[in-house]
C-alpha cells in the first residue's frame, strides 16, 4: 500500500521540478542565417564566448566572376546608345549603265595617278584652243603612232625637218598608218581630210614647247585651225611632234 501511494508521489514530485527548471533555464537562441559555413562557425563560437550576435536573417548573394569577353561585353552595351533608324531615300534616277560605271571605276583609279608626257602636251594644245574659243582636239592612237615615228627617224638619223631624207612629208607619214585612208567607191560618200604638222627641238619643258609654237605664227595657226580635230603626239628625249588630223565624210545619196 505504502509503494503504491510512493510511486506516483515521486513522479509529480519528479515532473514539477522538471518544468520548474525548464522554466528558470532562458532558453538559448535560434538564429537563421543563409551565410556561409564558416559564417554560422563564427556565430556559435560568439555565442559561446557571450560576445553579442546579430539575430537578423543574413541572406548572401551568390557571385560568380566573370569572364574578361562578359566584361568587355557588359562595357560595350552601357556604351552603346541607339541609334535613330536611317532610311536611305528611294533614288529616283535611272540606274547606270555597265559602262559608265566601267568608266566612273577607271576615273577613280586614274585619279591621283601622274599624267604622261604626250597627254600634258595635248592638254597644253587644248587649253590655247580654249582660250581662243576652238573646240577641242581629241586625241588619236594613229596620229601618235607617224608623230612618234617621225621623233625617232630625226633622232636616229640626226636631221630635223618635216620631210625626210627621202622626200616624204608628213601626209605621207600619217597616211601610212592608215588614218585618212577612205575608199570613196565602197563608203560612197565624198570626204575631205586635213592633216598638219607640228615639230621642235631643244626645249625641256611642256610649257616651254607650247610656249614656243605659240609665238611662232605658222605653228600657232596649226594649233589653232578650226580644220583640226585630233591630235597625236611624239617625244624622243628634246624632240617634239605634234600631228593634226580630220576627216570629213559626207554620204552620198
Amino acid at each position: 500500500m505504502t509503494k503504491k501511494i510512493v510511486a506516483p508521489f515521486l513522479a509529480l514530485t519528479t515532473a514539477f521540478f522538471s518544468a520548474v527548471a525548464a522554466i528558470s533555464i532562458p532558453a538559448e537562441p535560434v538564429f537563421a542565417s543563409a551565410g556561409t559555413l564558416e559564417s554560422r562557425v563564427a556565430e556559435r563560437r560568439a555565442r559561446r564566448s557571450g560576445a553579442p550576435v546579430s539575430n537578423r536573417i543574413v541572406i548572401q548573394k551568390k557571385t560568380t566572376r566573370s569572364t574578361p569577353q562578359e566584361r568587355r561585353r557588359q562595357r560595350l552595351n552601357s556604351r552603346r546608345v541607339q541609334q535613330p533608324e536611317v532610311v536611305a531615300p528611294q533614288s529616283t534616277t535611272t540606274p547606270l549603265s555597265a559602262l559608265k560605271r566601267r568608266e566612273e571605276r577607271r576615273t577613280r583609279r586614274l585619279a591621283g595617278r601622274p599624267v604622261p608626257v604626250k597627254q600634258q602636251v595635248a592638254d597644253g594644245v587644248n587649253m590655247e584652243r580654249a582660250k581662243h574659243g576652238v573646240a577641242p582636239l581629241r586625241y588619236h592612237t594613229e596620229l601618235e603612232a607617224s608623230a612618234q615615228g617621225h621623233a625617232l627617224d630625226m633622232k636616229i638619223r640626226d636631221y630635223f625637218s618635216h620631210e625626210n631624207p627621202e622626200g616624204q612629208r608628213s601626209g605621207d607619214r600619217i597616211k601610212e598608218t592608215g588614218y585618212g585612208v577612205v575608199n570613196a567607191q565602197e563608203c560612197r560618200c565624198s570626204y575631205k581630210v586635213y592633216l598638219g604638222e607640228n615639230i621642235a627641238k631643244g626645249q625641256t619643258t611642256v610649257a616651254q614647247v607650247i610656249k614656243e609654237w605659240m609665238e611662232s605664227p605658222s605653228h600657232r595657226e596649226a594649233m589653232l585651225s578650226k580644220d583640226y580635230q585630233e591630235v597625236g603626239v611624239g617625244i624622243v628625249d628634246d624632240i617634239w611632234v605634234l600631228n593634226f588630223g580630220s576627216v570629213d565624210i559626207t554620204p552620198v545619196r
